[in-house]
């Protein structure tokens, strides 16, 4: 069965804590690690560019009709090369059917396996990164790359050191100290994705960690830009975007406890 293909996997689950040691290493390594994010907005894309789900799926992610196959071959290849790849695992929904079954049974149409050597994570990881200080003691001190459609804002509240109100009850003022900031600004569509590569790639020795929030183009981005820039390239999702808005209310609340509990 297609929901077979993930639990094959042969390198276990890494919880929060493994993924930021993995992230940690290939930081003082100076070498490129790739994480990437999978769930609901993936699994549209992988059924809808094989034809089986009417388009207005993928046109609410922003992806024009002629797009839809170049986004998921983009994603599937992202899939097969990525060094840890995060799948619905914690939280209410995650193993509801919009979300873990409808995903992995995608991942089986278009025989999307990882790399031998992949690890498997959870897609909520990009969350969770941000309670007890992971996220803000790697990228303490550090030169961040931010590819994102709004990555101006985000690298204001980094260069700042802004904590988001929603997030103050467990990031303590002074956590966010960033030596460097720039910002990549993504456009919407392939070529939007193309030019963020050209544009990170000429930032390569200048770049110790790079943040992605990107839809589903964002496992390809982080991949192909891991590679090219030779450092950890993280997917992010909307955590970018929820430093410069606030979250809903209780929202990380809700958040921490899912991460208490299998985080």
């Amino acid at each position: 069965m297609p929901s077979r293909v993930i639990e094959r996997w042969p390198n276990g689950e890494v919880g929060t804590a493994e993924v930021a040691a993995l992230i940690a290493v290939a930081l003082e390594q100076k070498r490129p690690l790739s994480l990437i994010s999978l769930c609901d907005g993936e699994a549209q894309v992988l059924w809808a560019a094989l034809g089986f789900q009417t388009f207005h799926c993928l046109a609410s992610l922003g992806f024009p009709p002629e797009e839809r196959g170049a986004v998921a071959h983009d994603l599937v290849a992202a899939v097969k090369r990525a060094d840890i790849v995060c799948i619905p695992r914690s939280g209410p929904a995650a193993r509801t059917p919009p979300f873990r079954d409808k995903l992995l049974a995608g991942l089986g149409l278009w025989g999307a396996r990882p790399k031998a050597d992949a690890l498997i994570g959870d897609s909520l990881v990009c969350f969770y990164l941000a309670f007890d200080a992971w996220l803000w003691g790697l990228i303490e001190g550090r030169r961040i790359l931010i590819v994102n459609n709004r990555a101006d804002q985000v690298v204001n509240v980094l260069l700042a050191g802004e904590v988001p109100e929603g997030l103050r009850k467990y990031v303590a003022p002074g956590w966010i100290r960033v030596a460097e900031a720039t910002p990549v600004l993504l456009e919407i569509g392939q070529a939007g994705s193309a030019k963020a590569i050209a544009e990170s790639e000429k930032l390569a020795g200048q770049t110790d960690l790079v943040l992605v929030g990107a839809g589903a183009r964002a496992a390809h981005l982080c991949v192909e830009i891991a590679e090219r820039l030779a450092v950890p390239a993280i997917e992010l999702g909307g955590v970018l975007r929820l430093l410069h808005e606030e979250y809903y209310p209780g929202g990380w609340d809700k958040v921490y406890g899912w991460y208490q509990e299998a985080g």
